[in-house]
């Protein structure tokens, strides 16, 4: 698992379909994992190794909170929806790229 999380935290990927890319975890919106870029989302998030294309796959977004979302949280997770109505998944294989 080390060698794992090394190897993800040294890359960033490009989403194709989503089915391969950690919606948290890994980097692929931005320059660093979206659990970074909103801690006090990702730990309330429910399911927090969950790939993009399974959050990205309904609307509203599969993601469970367990607690409300108010507050710092409630402006959080919309500047986060705001960015994610950018992504469009594919047909495409996900693939990455190393950080420099």
């Amino acid at each position: 698992m080390r060698v794992k999380d090394t190897f993800c935290h040294r890359v960033k990927f490009s989403v194709g379909d989503g089915s391969t890319v950690r919606f948290w975890e890994d980097t692929w919106l931005g320059d660093t994992p979206l659990a970074l870029q909103y801690p006090s989302l990702y730990h309330i998030a429910q399911r927090k190794e969950e790939y993009v294309a399974t959050v990205m796959q309904t609307v509203p977004l599969n993601i469970q909170f367990r607690r409300s979302l108010v507050g710092e949280r409630w402006t959080s997770w919309l500047h986060l929806v705001r960015r994610l109505i950018e992504v469009h998944l594919s047909d495409e294989v996900d693939s990455f790229r190393w950080k420099l």
